[in-house]
């Protein structure tokens, strides 16, 4: 039989081949193949080039993957066998995949011939699709395996720090619960003599509680008046002027009004002012101090001079604030 007539048998009973397809491997996207063909009434034999097609319907549709080509596969008693791969996503669909077959007889320049209709590949094919699902679809179930064996090692290294550290905290000096800080860094009682508490460095703390000092400073009369010693907690600064503005409204020397501006909240504070006894030649030496919140950051200071018939006066003044 020539090719022609073979090529025109085998379009004539490809409408009645029937394919079956054979156990796929889930290892890889590779699935084995197999169909049988007939040439006329009789099974093929010989060598055959054959093409495999994946589609997402039985008719028309959209090409699924790439064209698979088995060229020269012998055929023996009409029974074929091949491998076949689509990659990862071809079978992401189960109920719309549908292989085509073309073939022609080996080495042939003629055209191929299709196979109709298309067959539903179902099942065996599939055990990619579910070797898939295991390495693909659950790998954020693998991920959060990983995950709960991580959580389990870092609960696990979670315990065996702080083991450690009660170890530690047991028998050295509670260093890691102090987070690190020598213990001259904290309060502590004065074991020469009990009852009194022991504070290296500067007091601080935060500017919206009650109970330590937040803010001091001297004020010095010259022209202008200078802030010569302070202490700002909510910076903890103590040199220059701390972070404090001081102005004189009424003028240098001999206005008596002095303006600080603190930097932080001040209207809810407690204010101590006290000014300086000041001795200079015969003028009166007992002097005075009182304030006024000026506007939420500021303190407005008002010194005077006993005796004195101005109402204020310019003199040196202390200030704390709690």
């Amino acid at each position: 039989m020539t090719r022609e007539s073979i090529l025109k048998c085998i379009f004539i009973v490809s409408i009645f081949v029937p394919l079956a397809a054979a156990t796929a491997f889930g290892q890889g996207t590779s699935f084995s193949f197999q169909g049988r063909l007939n040439d006329g009434a009789n099974p093929a034999n010989g060598s055959y080039d054959l093409q495999f097609r994946l589609f997402n319907a039985i008719t028309g549709g959209t090409p699924i993957g790439a064209v698979a080509s088995r060229p020269a596969t012998v055929l023996i008693n009409g029974v074929f066998s091949t491998t076949l791969d689509f990659g990862a996503t071809a079978f992401n669909s189960p109920n719309n995949v549908f292989i085509e077959i073309s073939v022609k007889p080996g080495g042939s320049p003629n055209a191929f011939t299709i196979l109709g209709p298309r067959q539903q590949l179902t099942v065996v094919p599939f055990a990619i699709r579910a070797t898939n699902a295991t390495n693909a679809d659950n790998a954020t179930n693998a991920q959060n395996a990983v995950n709960a064996q991580n959580a389990v090692n870092a609960t696990n290294a979670t315990t065996a720090a702080n083991a450690t550290n009660a170890t530690t905290a047991a028998t050295a000096t509670n260093a890691l619960s102090l987070g690190g800080v020598a213990a001259s860094g904290y309060a502590k009682l004065d074991v020469i003599n009990p009852g009194q508490l022991v504070m290296d460095g500067n007091v601080r703390q935060s500017v919206n509680s009650n109970g330590l000092v937040k803010a001091m400073l001297v004020v010095t009369l010259g022209s202008p008046s200078v802030i010569s010693r302070c202490y700002n907690s909510a910076t903890d600064a103590s040199t220059g002027n701390c972070g404090f503005v001081l102005t004189e409204p009424l003028g240098t020397f001999f206005g008596g009004v002095f303006r600080i501006n603190f930097g932080f909240p001040v209207t809810s504070r407690f204010v101590s002012v006290t000014g300086q006894y000041t001795a200079t030649g015969n003028s009166t030496n007992n002097t005075g101090a009182n304030y006024r919140f000026f506007d939420s950051t500021s303190v407005e200071v008002f010194t005077f001079a006993s005796g004195n018939s101005a109402d204020t006066q310019s003199r040196s003044f202390t200030i704390i604030m709690f």
